[in-house]
């Protein structure tokens, strides 16, 4: 900064500044926001009205609005509040989870601001209708700056079916290092009935955590799975109990039934479901059943 006379109260303004820039951008773009400064300036001292002046004019949106907030300024001439930017039209796909994983990127302090003014970027590219995937690609290629953009369009290659804001939840939820993941992997696992590729990277990010490492926990333990369940999940207890009173024959049935009729269902056998009183028991999605009732609603399903 010898470049630039500073005024005390300038000088910690800027720091307070750079503060709120996210950290893995915050070196390679102070040189630039130094030189953008400097020109503001033109050779006389830095106060901290003039990094005010210069975050408020010089800047782009949306990092305009969300460094004036962090700083506790207000839009020029604005009495009130600025209204909040409209709700989406609509969503197509998968944009609204591309969306929130965009958001992931902004500092949570600045999350909110940089909220409404992407969505009015969104709504205006939208033109009335819904939102789709690639108007949120191209608000990541044209406003975001790396490493940040890369993250995003790394995230989006590789995104399913996942609501990836429940992941991010669990893990805030979780402080603390390796010691956290195991617990962090049940919470995912309880989420979805399975553990989903995306919320493994999003893991070994957030963690540091080599990926390979994450998948080798995954499938140390039973009480992981890797495979998204289907839309039923019968669990037949394989116990001396349920075997004697019919347990064996109830399972061949089941799974000749799926083989001829490719039923949507995950068949998971277990030792004991701990109620032999009403062998054979069968769970069916989370609710215990046996005898005749058991033999009703496997049949109302596999039809």
């Amino acid at each position: 900064m010898s470049d630039i006379k500073w005024l005390p109260d300038g000088q910690k303004m800027f720091e307070k500044l750079m503060a709120a820039v996210p950290e893995p951008m915050r070196e390679p773009i102070r040189p630039k926001l130094l030189q953008m400064l400097a020109g503001k300036a033109a050779g006389q001292p830095v106060s901290g009205d003039l990094v005010k002046k210069f975050v408020d004019e010089d800047l782009p949106e949306p990092q305009r609005s969300a460094l004036m907030a962090a700083l506790g300024m207000k839009p020029a001439g604005a009495a009130a509040q600025p209204a909040p930017a409209a709700a989406a039209a609509g969503w197509e796909g998968k944009a609204e989870m591309m969306f929130e994983r965009m958001l992931q990127e902004v500092p949570e302090m600045m999350r909110e601001v940089f909220r409404g003014k992407l969505m009015q970027i969104a709504n205006q590219k939208a033109a009335g209708g819904p939102i789709k995937e690639d108007h949120v690609v191209a608000i990541v290629k044209e406003i975001v700056p790396d490493p940040f953009k890369t993250n995003i369009l790394k995230a989006y290659a590789t995104m399913g079916d996942v609501d990836i804001s429940k992941v991010e939840e669990i893990i805030t939820q979780h402080p603390g290092g390796e010691e956290t993941l195991i617990t962090i992997l049940h919470a995912i696992q309880s989420q979805y009935g399975y553990l989903p590729r995306e919320a493994l990277i999003l893991l070994s990010q957030k963690k540091n955590v080599f990926l390979s490492k994450l998948y080798r926990l995954a499938t140390s333990y039973k009480a992981f799975s890797l495979e998204k369940p289907k839309k039923n999940i019968i669990t037949l207890c394989t116990g001396t109990g349920c075997q004697v009173c019919g347990g064996g024959a109830l399972l061949k049935q089941v799974e000749a039934k799926i083989a001829s009729n490719g039923a949507d269902i995950t068949i998971e056998k277990v030792r004991c479901l701990g109620c032999c009183d009403m062998a054979p028991a069968v769970m069916i999605n989370g609710q215990l059943y046996g005898g005749d009732e058991a033999q009703a609603k496997l049949s109302e399903i596999l039809r």
